[in-house]
């Protein structure tokens, strides 16, 4: 097993590693998605989808816009379209609506996209209230209510993440959305391609492409800000000497609050902006903080002395156990999202455990799909006991997405890697053509 420092592992176990997840996540939801709602024992034809789309803008219904309704089944594919009449209302009654089934309503309105969740009663109607707002140009009401940047210098390495809240708090509100750039970030200039995320429905990372600008090391997204905070994230990694180096970012916004989190604590640094505020010896880090940044300021840190340890190889020993930085930004969306989880992998144990019963009558089990079947049971029961944990609050939220993403990963390599008769009863019948 690899071994690294406390702060090390926290940010390439869950920073690092979340950009390399995230590009294979919509994958896997895909994947999974298959798995809990492709199952034959779902009857068709009952469904019912309806609502209305309001601009929040204006306050009144959007007429004569085209609605659509999708479905992550062998990816996002369109069920149905229709149109919104006189009083912003839509309906979708077709035969193939199946109301145990994932969809999603989505609709763009003055080039920005909004999606929302269709979630069905007991009577098989899920009702959909869409909002849009009107789209401007000008990025005048927007702020950036919190910046986090962690940096982390290990060996001849610095793993370097910046996390945004850019805050639209335009008045009445719209969405801001510029064709050419929306979001503009500055690294070094050595650096190339940045990886760059935002957060999506469901706490989902959207990776999104970075621009290259006019100037090295400046870079752009293009993603619309709807009214509300959105939370970018940008990561890279540099060479690192003894030397040091300069964390450099220039706020394209105005900044409220800016902490930088900084490991090894015994790293030396000189800025005019941050000031050291403590050292947290549990975690390793040093925490400084700036406030009150104005739009086109430079937040600049130069940093030198010894990295803390490099990667090494250890015998067979496991990693620390990683504590976690409390993050203001998504402190209440964890609880939601821990529930969110667990109720999605009990749907997915319980359809499996039932199609493998079906399996198990109709022919006998092989060795293979004995083992098969031991693995994925092993695995599912694992990711419920860990989301159970999670959520009592009973293992830090570091540990927590480290352990849920490889089993994750586990479970998609062996539905993917196995015979497709052995996921005959997955994700080969029944699915809707």
């Amino acid at each position: 097993m690899r071994r690294r420092g406390k702060f090390g592992s926290y940010l390439l176990g869950t920073l690092n590693g979340l950009w390399t997840v995230s590009l294979r996540l919509a994958g896997w939801v895909v994947c999974l998605a298959v798995v809990i709602f492709a199952a034959p024992a779902v009857s068709l034809g009952q469904g019912r989808v309806e609502g209305a789309v309001t601009n929040g803008t204006l306050g009144r219904p959007v007429a004569e816009l085209a609605v659509r309704l999708l479905t992550p089944r062998g990816g996002m594919q369109q069920i149905a379209s229709t149109w919104t009449d006189q009083n912003g209302h839509f309906v979708f009654s077709q035969g193939q609506i199946d109301p145990k089934a994932l969809y999603l309503v989505s609709t763009e309105f003055q080039g920005v996209p909004y999606n929302q969740l269709a979630q069905f009663n007991d009577k098989g109607t899920a009702s959909v209230d869409l909002t849009v707002y009107e789209s401007t140009g000008s990025d005048s009401g927007l702020s950036i209510s919190e910046l986090r940047a962690l940096v982390a210098a290990e060996g001849d390495k610095v793993h370097i993440q910046e996390q945004y809240a850019v805050d639209n708090v335009t008045n009445p509100p719209r969405s801001y959305f510029d064709p050419a750039a929306t979001f503009r970030f500055h690294v070094p200039n050595e650096v190339t391609e940045p990886a760059v995320t935002v957060t999506g429905l469901m706490n989902m990372p959207l990776p999104q492409e970075a621009q290259a600008g006019r100037s090295p090391g400046e870079f752009s997204i293009r993603y619309p800000f709807k009214p509300g905070v959105t939370i970018v994230t940008v990561q890279y990694e540099l060479g690192y000497t003894p030397g040091g180096l300069r964390f450099h970012e220039q706020a394209s916004y105005p900044i409220v609050r800016a902490e930088l989190f900084v490991y090894p604590p015994t790293l030396e640094v000189r800025s005019s902006v941050f000031k050291f505020e403590a050292v947290d010896s549990d975690r390793q880090v040093a925490r400084f903080e700036a406030a009150r940044v104005p739009r086109g300021a430079a937040l600049n840190a130069d940093l030198s002395g010894e990295s803390g340890p490099p990667e090494e190889s250890g015998n067979g020993q496991q990693s620390e156990e990683v504590k976690v930085l409390p993050n203001a930004m998504t402190r209440l969306s964890v609880p939601l999202l821990a529930c969110f989880l667990i109720l999605l992998f009990w749907a997915l144990g319980v359809r499996i455990t039932r199609e493998w019963k079906r399996a198990k009558a109709g022919a006998p089990a092989g060795p293979q799909r004995q083992r098969f079947s031991a693995r994925v049971e092993s695995w599912l029961n694992s990711l419920a006991d860990l989301d159970e944990l999670f959520a009592a609050g009973k293992i830090a939220e570091g540990k927590y997405w480290k352990e849920r993403l490889e089993l994750k990963a586990k479970l998609v390599a062996i539905l993917k890697k196995h015979p497709p008769a052995a996921l005959e009863s997955y994700a080969a019948r029944h699915i809707p053509r």
